[in-house]
């Protein structure tokens, strides 16, 4: 992956330290003064080098003290004009620290604190504006770790070198998990304990009154762990509880503390039972139909998490011994696992989406067979070709999908866009919904023309697990086969390549009457003359936009 560095001071050993990350190839400029003509000139080995994102690692006083107020603000400007130039290029602006250490009466405010707010009010602004400007938050840095221990004068002085050794480690950690969350590599659920773990002591053996959870003293820090939860579960993280437990005693917790902060439909799924723990993981990943590899597994019991690390491949944090930290474990966690850069509204509807499908399984267990099902959902699917800002949910939907994906592609931001900016890719978004609720964005096309052959590739068609089974892919390969043929193509060819988890994509192609036409190391390759094309059974109401 392309990453390139910018700073108005000395990095290099920022930039040392990043070269030794094995999927980082990494550009800087020679000379750190530059940075500011290697943006504006299109033709700098900036932009010869092609990078996905760029991180400005700029220092606010040098900023304030070397331009002023406005000339710095307009050098910000500058990066947010080029950012709009170049969409396939993400841009990860700082927010700015300004030390102004000028002496100045106690009575009278800073320039260099007005500038610094003036600086990062703009900047929020534009990540709310371009999708391809993020934020990396070297304030926020600072203010964790203190001013004396970020900057190193000694450092400056010799070398030109604003930020400390201990500065480095974090602004490169920093880095690593922009980066993954740029990728969208977070995993989807979070899997938690109830006793000593949502709130203190047994509630078994204290009942719901002795548990501690309140707003001062032991409980507070439980009820602060349940808001850092909770705020995840906001962001899209999907949640769940394995407790070995009475159910209707945690129900009543739920129901009756008037401290509790989450609440029972914020679990999707919940193992409340004397069950091994692993055997309750299982159950929840086949609930869910995800992986267990995309879990996240908190229990205080040492005993508990070993025999899930043992056994399953979901990740399994050491759980704080002194309980004062959990407020700072829930941050850990999220920044470790589930860090987003900006929250879809896919992510909004996730518990709700999950919950729906608890309706839909019971509606399933009373009807006679899968077509009086699939019948009885009123399913009705949108398609569209894709647009600007359909883009964070492409990437997401390459990154996350294994199952029922073809090829499995995995694509950045930028590289969604450029297949849909290319006049011979067309890109095909669907969501559906039924009458429990919207399934968001769940299939995906990229269909590749040659019009002077009369021929289509489809590189790729992937669908989220959530409507497995419901024979959309069917009808949504169908209708662009319609499209297609409008557009005069009159055969197209499509590939499987198979991996560990995509076998129940084998037989799509099968399904639709293509024709197998080469088949190497598993690789199948097929084609179907649009005429001749299969008429399959329909269960969703269509609708085209545009």
């Amino acid at each position: 992956m392309n990453i390139a560095i910018l700073s108005n001071v000395n990095v290099t050993h920022v930039i040392n330290e990043i070269k030794k990350i094995q999927e980082f190839d990494v550009y800087t400029p020679n000379g750190y003064g530059i940075w500011l003509e290697e943006i504006i000139n299109p033709f700098s080995e900036l932009y010869n080098f092609e990078p996905e994102v760029v991180f400005f690692l700029l220092d606010g006083s040098e900023l304030f003290e070397r331009l002023g107020f406005e000339h710095a603000l307009e050098r910000l400007e500058i990066i947010v004009n080029k950012a709009k130039v170049n969409k396939n290029i993400h841009f990860f602006i700082p927010e700015i620290d300004v030390w102004d250490k000028r002496i100045i009466p106690n009575d009278e405010l800073s320039q260099g604190r007005i500038f610094e707010e003036a600086w990062n009010k703009k900047v929020y602004d534009s990540v709310s504006l371009l999708s391809n400007i993020h934020v990396i938050k070297l304030k926020s840095i600072v203010e964790y770790i203190g001013r004396k221990d970020f900057y190193s004068d000694k450092l400056w002085y010799l070398g030109g070198i604003k930020f400390s050794n201990l500065a480095v480690k974090y602004i490169i950690d920093e880095i690593k998990i922009l980066v993954k969350a740029y990728k969208k590599e977070r995993k989807k659920v979070l899997i938690i304990d109830l006793d000593n773990t949502l709130w203190g002591g047994v509630v078994g053996e204290v009942g719901v009154s002795g548990i501690e959870l309140s707003d001062f003293k032991e409980g507070r820090r439980f009820k602060d762990f349940q808001n850092r939860i909770k705020e995840m579960k906001e962001t899209g993280v999907i949640l769940a509880i394995a407790s070995k437990n009475n159910e209707n005693d945690v129900k009543e917790v739920f129901e009756n503390h008037k401290d509790m902060v989450l609440e029972w439909d914020d679990i999707v799924s919940k193992k409340i039972n004397w069950e091994n723990k692993v055997v309750n993981i299982k159950q929840i990943a086949e609930e869910l139909n995800l992986g267990i590899d995309s879990f996240v597994f908190i229990d205080d019991s040492p005993m508990e998490r070993e025999l899930v690390k043992e056994n399953l491949p979901c990740e399994v944090p050491d759980f704080p011994t002194d309980t004062s930290q959990l407020n700072n474990f829930a941050i850990e966690i999220y920044r470790k696992y589930f860090y987003t850069l900006r929250i879809t509204e896919e992510d909004k509807k996730k518990t709700q989406m999950y919950l729906a499908e608890s309706k839909r399984e019971e509606l399933k267990k009373s009807v006679k067979n899968i077509d009086e099902f699939l019948e009885s959902l009123e399913m009705k699917m949108k398609i569209w070709k894709a647009k600007p800002e359909d883009v964070s949910r492409i990437a997401e939907l390459t990154q996350k999908t294994n199952q029922f994906n073809l090829t499995t592609i995995r694509l950045t931001e930028a590289e969604v866009l450029e297949r849909m900016e290319d006049e011979n890719y067309d890109v095909y978004l669907a969501s559906v919904e039924d009458k429990f609720g919207d399934y968001g964005k769940v299939l995906l096309a990229f269909v590749k023309k040659n019009q002077k052959e009369k021929t289509a590739e489809i590189e790729n068609i992937l669908m989220s697990c959530r409507v497995f089974g419901r024979n959309l892919e069917l009808q949504f390969l169908e209708y662009i086969q319609e499209r297609l043929e409008k557009e005069g193509i009159e055969k197209i060819y499509g590939k499987y390549i198979p991996t560990a988890k995509n076998k129940p994509a084998e037989d799509f192609y099968e399904r639709m009457g293509y024709r197998l036409i080469d088949s190497k190391d598993g690789i199948k390759t097929y084609e179907q003359d649009i005429q001749n094309r299969t008429v399959i059974r329909s269960y969703a109401r269509l609708e085209y936009e545009n």
